[in-house]
């Protein structure tokens, strides 16, 4: 986004803030699209960034839903049912029912346990409805389950009348820097799927894969490889049509849209210079702000100055960026060359995913930051006014 966009929001919304860019986020889609050639269906986790929710059930085929919080979000704004793939580590009967209610046929389920198969079962058989259900494949964590209880469970299918097992879902983690490691995963499930169809005599539909693809972040860190790069993409399309397994691919992501459509928006407040480094103290910290991989403000994000006015008296120096909060840890970057005067803007870029919520929001009980949403179309959209969270934090007896 333009900084003259960046800098008319701050002035009619406040800072800190949060703005997310439609236009760009609507072109990384479209260049994953362009990438697979419809080859490859795509998913949005929506717990990247809620606030894209509703501009990416337009974008993509299915929204990732991993809470009630999550599933609430999306019946309020009236995402269709179809749209909505229910995942989670957990799924509490009630919430499970309220979700069903909601979803009933036409959305998609993950079970991520056989607790989780038997509540869907028991719903579908006393609705007459017919379920479509993806059994999670562990990566050896807490999530979903091992590959005999998943072929056990598909064996015996009969068990489960008003189920169909759609697919497989499988996701290993986020942040992935090499295609080997996507490779390796493919090939792991390539093997699974010919024992299911070896073992339990079925044909696996569809698979939906969480593909984790990383985002770097920082200036001075070493260049990773860019797997959402086209030629990278392309070469994982290759990998997918490689495998023996023939089906339905759906990729589920979330960093990999979102990162790059965000900048969060925080301005100078106080200046000083301490043991001889200068320090610039900014609205906003640590609890609203998060890089995965940042350690105590070591490693430099992409950061712009926005001046106040071009007759401020600005100094050059190496400043260090520190945050309003009562802890030595607020350090939002360490040293960043640049010039700043008072009342200037300091812009994070690439804060388009997971920063808006991951920080300690409730810490010292400041204030929750503006949230608007920008498209070239739409011009300027609040989202969240500055919200007081001291009321959420008290005790009265």
């Amino acid at each position: 986004m333009e900084l003259s966009k960046i800098k008319e929001a701050a002035e009619r919304f406040g800072t800190p803030l949060y703005l997310f860019d439609l236009d760009c986020i609507r072109d990384r889609v479209q260049r994953f699209r362009d990438a697979f050639h419809g080859e490859i269906g795509l998913t949005y986790s929506m717990k990247t960034n809620p606030f894209l929710t509703l501009e990416m059930a337009r974008q993509v085929e299915r929204i990732e839903v991993c809470s009630m919080g999550e599933f609430r979000i999306c019946r309020d704004l009236a995402i269709p049912a179809e749209k909505l793939y229910i995942s989670g580590v957990l799924k509490i009967r009630e919430d499970l029912m309220e979700i069903l209610a909601y979803g009933q046929d036409a959305a998609r389920y993950t079970a991520e346990s056989p607790l989780q198969l038997q509540m869907l079962s028991d719903w579908a058989d006393a609705h007459g409805k017919t379920l479509r259900v993806y059994p999670r494949l562990t990566n050896k964590s807490q999530f979903g389950m091992d590959e005999d209880i998943i072929c056990d469970l598909i064996a015996n299918r009969e068990k489960y009348p008003h189920i169909e097992f759609a697919g497989i879902h499988f996701f290993s983690g986020t942040q992935k820097k090499k295609l080997k490691k996507h490779e390796k995963e493919l090939q792991m499930l390539d093997a699974f799927f010919a024992r299911l169809a070896e073992e339990a005599g079925f044909t696996v539909p569809e698979l939906e894969y969480g593909t984790g693809f990383a985002v770097s972040y920082f200036e001075d860190q070493k260049k990773d490889e860019d797997l959402r790069d086209p030629d990278n993409l392309a070469l994982f399309g290759q990998m997918v049509r490689d495998m023996q397994w023939k089906g339905i691919v759906t990729i589920e992501m979330g960093r990999a849209y979102a990162a790059e459509c965000g900048c969060y928006v925080t301005t100078a407040l106080d200046i000083k210079h301490n043991n001889g480094n200068a320090v610039c103290l900014v609205d906003g910290g640590i609890h609203q702000i998060n890089y995965d991989g940042q350690i105590k403000g070591m490693y430099r994000p992409q950061m712009s100055v926005i001046p106040v006015d071009a007759s401020s008296d600005r100094e050059e120096a190496e400043w260090g960026i520190y945050g309003s909060l009562c802890t030595m840890n607020d350090v939002l970057c360490r040293s960043f060359p640049a010039a700043i005067a008072l009342g200037d803007r300091i812009v994070f870029h690439k804060t388009g995913a997971y920063s808006v919520y991951e920080g300690m929001s409730l810490f010292l009980s400041h204030e929750l930051p503006a949230v608007v949403l920008y498209g070239d179309k739409e011009g300027f959209i609040p989202a969240r006014t500055q919200m007081q969270t001291y009321t959420l934090n008290i005790a009265k007896y």
